[in-house]
């Protein structure tokens, strides 16, 4: 059943929306035959109603299904969808959060990159991954142009489309040669000289940006007082002195309770892919002391847990980057970032490590960051440490020392994945909305009440599908406790509990949903148990 939404409203990614129904009716096309050329239905869905814009890849099946399919026709659509990001990223500024927007080098290089691609056969990427270092997710983000890749990460990707291609191996290498020298610099200049418009666009209305507002961030998190977004020190003492990052050899300063501090990148791991806005960051442990080298799975301990903590309360955590130029090293603060995902996978070492995603905060949440923390250190205190009048407001019941009477608003934009509530409300009413570990059924005004719980994530990194054997029909505290990882469901659908490994019973199934086991051994090792073992 289609998934077609009444479009309201005006706006970039209403008027994108508008012109895609308009060119899928007049050639009486389907989404079938776009998901046919490979493209996503959940996002073909989505750019159809307004929810997002398609990446390049999805337009050009969409311009082939329902168009000519010429050049002219897709170049004026990758027009169309460009002008929308702009607009998007216009609308962002004005409420405070100025975004890079996708240049036309960056898409010429997406491009180049699918074009090979289809020229040595289209590969699965899972196929390439496994003769490379980089990972079939990473591989997918480049071809679907939503990343890319450092020169260093394209030559891997040669290594293993060559080690596919032997025959092919002499115009591979003359073909990488002219990405990376020619494309590739193109499109990773016009990304720098993108972030550095949007920097100055950020601050370019006559009102400034729009007021961003924090809470009290605990001791240690968050900016510090006095020292600004560039500035550069020594050696780690001077950022431990300053309080940047106070171990003096640790990537990771933090605790579990509170959440990280601090991290610096500084390329010890293979795995890390520092790309400015966004750093994927592997975590700490697993190495040996002698020789340094990695020789045990990583845990979702000590630091690795701190920045677990971080994603889960959306604390910032503040980025240190080590650079080394051709006259000295030095480590330069580069602003708070905020942990989106963590998860584990296997290295290239063959060990589990630990993968944490940050992403910038916009300047304007930046700036009202420091702005909070220099406001509470320059204010008058009483006694007790209170800035002056908050005492006479607690006793006048004006407020408390945590927490507000009214909670302060932020205009944000926010993109997020369109789910099938039709897959939700199937797996539900196959279970009687009752969970399937602990076979509670709440009962609420009107019926019953559970929560649709995809296995594998359907956003960002992760990419799972939404579909009947990628979703578990779970209560709100068993969905809680299976997203964190702190519930583990086996092969044979034991379900073990994280806290104290004991067995809490068996996942069931029903003839119109079965579970996809695949999917359960991709959340074990995501958070943390090695491929092919369970727990018992």
């Amino acid at each position: 059943m289609a998934r077609r939404l009444p479009l309201s409203g005006t706006g970039p990614l209403v008027s994108f929306a508008r012109e895609l129904r308009e060119l899928k009716e007049r050639s009486r096309g389907t989404v079938e035959t776009v998901v046919a050329l490979g493209a996503s239905r959940t996002a073909v869905y989505a750019a159809l109603n307004g929810s997002r814009l398609p990446s390049a890849k999805n337009l050009d099946a969409m311009v082939e299904a329902w168009g000519s399919g010429s050049e002219l026709e897709r170049r004026q659509w990758h027009d169309r969808r460009r002008a929308a990001e702009e607009g998007l990223a216009e609308a962002a500024r004005r409420q405070g959060a100025a975004t890079a927007g996708r240049t036309p080098e960056e898409e010429d290089f997406t491009r180049a990159l699918r074009g090979l691609w289809s020229k040595v056969g289209d590969p699965s990427t899972e196929r390439v991954a496994r003769h490379c270092d980089l990972s079939a997710r990473t591989l997918d983000s480049y071809l679907d142009g939503r990343t890319i890749p450092t020169e260093s990460r394209l030559r891997e990707l040669f290594d293993g489309l060559s080690a596919l291609r032997a025959d092919d191996s002499a115009w591979l290498a003359a073909t990488r040669d002219t990405l990376i020298g020619e494309v590739l610099f193109r499109a990773q200049t016009a990304r720098q000289e993108e972030r550095a418009r949007v920097r100055e666009l950020a601050t370019a209305l006559p009102e400034g940006q729009a007021p961003v507002e924090f809470g009290p961030f605990p001791d240690g998190i968050g900016p510090v007082p006095g020292v600004r977004l560039g500035q550069e020190f020594d050696n780690r003492r001077t950022l431990s002195l300053a309080g940047v990052h106070r171990p003096l050899q640790a990537g990771i300063c933090g605790l579990r309770e509170l959440g990280a501090e601090s991290i610096v990148v500084s390329g010890g791991y293979e795995e890390d892919e520092d790309l400015g806005d966004v750093i994927l960051y592997t975590g700490e442990g697993g190495r040996s002391p002698q020789t340094g080298q990695p020789a045990r799975n990583q845990q979702l301990t000590r630091g690795n847990a701190a920045l677990a903590t971080s994603a889960a309360t959306g604390a910032p955590v503040r980025v240190v980057r080590g650079v080394t130029t051709a006259t000295r090293s030095f480590y330069r603060y580069d602003g708070l970032f905020r942990v989106e995902d963590f998860w584990s996978e296997n290295s290239s070492g063959g060990f589990l490590v630990w993968r944490f995603r940050l992403v910038a905060l916009p300047p304007a949440e930046q700036a009202a960051a420091v702005a909070r923390v220099s406001d509470r250190v320059t204010a008058p205190t009483d006694e007790d440490g209170r800035e002056a009048g908050q005492a006479e407001d607690v006793r006048k019941g004006k407020g408390e020392d945590v927490g507000q009477a009214g909670p302060v608003r932020s205009a944000t934009s926010v993109v997020r994945v369109v789910r099938n509530t039709a897959i939700a409300t199937h797996v539900k009413r196959a279970h009687d909305y009752t969970c399937q570990l602990c076979g509670v059924r709440m009962a609420v005004p009107g019926g019953a009440y559970a929560e649709a719980a995809h296995i594998t994530p359907l956003g960002s990194p992760h990419y799972g599908s939404d579909t009947v054997d990628n979703v578990l029909c779970l209560c709100a505290n068993h969905h809680v406790l299976f997203d964190f990882g702190m519930l583990i469901v086996n092969d044979d659908l034991t379900v073990v509990s994280r806290d104290d490994s004991s067995v809490l019973g068996r996942l069931r199934e029903t003839p119109d949903h079965v579970v996809d086991r695949k999917r359960l051994a991709e959340h074990r090792l995501r958070h943390g148990v090695p491929r092919h073992e369970g727990m018992r």
